[in-house]
Parts: structure tokens; C-alpha cells; sequence
């Protein structure tokens, strides 16, 4: 089964290798996560590649790319304390990254394969299907598709409702939105969402304090 594949890299050969983030690349349903500076600009940068697009919530962050270098400089606009980011490479190869936004000097982060996992071959882009899914991600994530209002049953202490469908290129797209109804914090793991037929889970924010909420997207085959 086809998984999306995300994950970012942030790299500045003028800093010491010791101050960056090192990150390394699990399994494709895993969430990688990094720290960032919400006042100063952070470096990014795919190891050994360049950074062609970046995909977010719009006002959640600033981008200037570096055409020569493909390292980009992203600044947080926002108070969120945590915020996801797709990422799409010159080799078209797609990333994500869950960055959580704190009051801290900028930032450098560095993502790498990790062991057991097989890094794509330069210059070889993802299947078609990939391509696809990514499509349906963003499509839901901004706001295309059909209402629903249909509560599911999921775990003691949350609110799961299904809140909007896309059928788009053979794709079912499902919209979720998630709302801790605890007093506790709660922290989700992408793969808690997989079933027969899901081909990839999105999800906005990975940890609830009492009284939140996030956008939960998941992919499967047929419309």
C-alpha cells in the first residue's frame, strides 16, 4: 500500500552542525516533528536537494525561497503554538512536518533517512498516485468539499465528527475535526487512524490540550 512520504529539512552551511536539528526520516506514516522560532526567520533545506514548493494554512507563516541554494526561510505570523507544512522537492518528492512555534532564537533543522527506511533515488519522482493523494490533502485543507455533520465513535474524552467528503481522481477524501472534550492533554499518533483501504492520515496538530480541537484528513481509494 502506497503511503505518503513527508518530511522537512532546514540546513545553513554557515552554522555549526552541533546547533541544528537532526531529524531522521521514519516510516512515511510517522510525523516528524521540529522546533522553530516564531519571531526570527528559520532556514530550511532538503538535504541534498532543493526545496521547489511549501504548502500550509494560509497566514500561518511567510516563505522566501532561495532559487540559487533551494533553501527556503520560513517566519511563523502566528500565535498557534503548532503548525503543519508540506513540503515538495525539485525531485518531486513530497515531506511533512509538524512544527511546533516557540519564543526562541531562529532555527536550523536537519531531516535525514533514517536506518530501515529506503530513501528515494535522486531524480526519481513519486508515483502518480502520491501526487494524487497529496492533491486531496490540500484540497480538503482548504475547505473544498462537501459538508457533513456525522459524530463517530473514536475514543473516551474526544469529539470526532466527519465534517467533510471529496471524491476526487478515484480518492475518497474525509475531513475530520477532532475536539478534546477531556481535562487532560491528548496526543495522537497518525497511525491510530489507518484501516483497510486509507492510504494516508493528515493530521493539523498532534497534541490537544483540554478544549481543543484539529483537522483530521484521511485519504482512502474509491470515491
Amino acid at each position: 500500500m502506497n503511503k505518503i512520504c513527508l518530511a522537512l529539512v532546514l540546513l545553513a552551511s554557515s552554522f555549526q552542525a552541533g546547533a541544528a536539528q537532526i531529524l531522521f526520516q521514519g516510516s512515511p506514516t510517522e510525523s516528524t516533528t521540529a522546533t522553530v522560532s516564531r519571531n526570527e526567520p528559520n532556514l530550511l533545506k532538503v538535504d541534498g536537494r532543493k526545496i521547489k514548493r511549501i504548502y500550509g494554512t494560509e497566514g500561518l507563516f511567510t516563505v522566501t525561497p532561495e532559487q540559487d541554494t533551494g533553501v527556503a526561510w520560513l517566519k511563523p505570523t502566528t500565535d498557534k503554538p503548532l503548525m503543519s507544512i508540506f513540503i515538495t522537492d525539485d525531485t518531486g518528492q513530497h515531506y511533512k512536518l509538524l512544527l511546533k512555534v516557540e519564543d526562541i532564537p531562529a532555527e536550523t533543522i536537519i531531516i535525514r533517512g533514517s536506518k530501515g527506511y529506503a530513501e528515494q533515488p535522486r531524480g526519481i519522482k513519486n508515483e502518480p498516485r502520491n501526487e494524487e493523494i497529496l492533491s486531496t490533502i490540500l484540497a480538503l485543507h482548504d475547505g473544498e468539499g462537501d459538508p457533513k455533520s456525522e459524530l463517530i465513535p473514536l475514543w473516551k474524552g474526544v469529539k470526532f465528527e466527519l465534517v467533510r467528503t471529496l471524491g476526487l481522481r478515484g480518492l475518497r477524501g474525509e475531513a475530520y475535526l477532532l475536539t478534546n472534550i477531556s481535562d487532560k492533554q491528548v496526543a495522537m499518533d497518525e497511525r491510530e487512524f489507518y484501516r483497510d483501504g486509507v492510504q494516508a492520515v493528515s493530521i493539523e496538530r498532534m497534541v490537544l490540550g483540554a478544549g481543543d480541537s484539529t483537522a483530521v484528513f484521511v485519504i482512502s481509494e474509491g470515491e
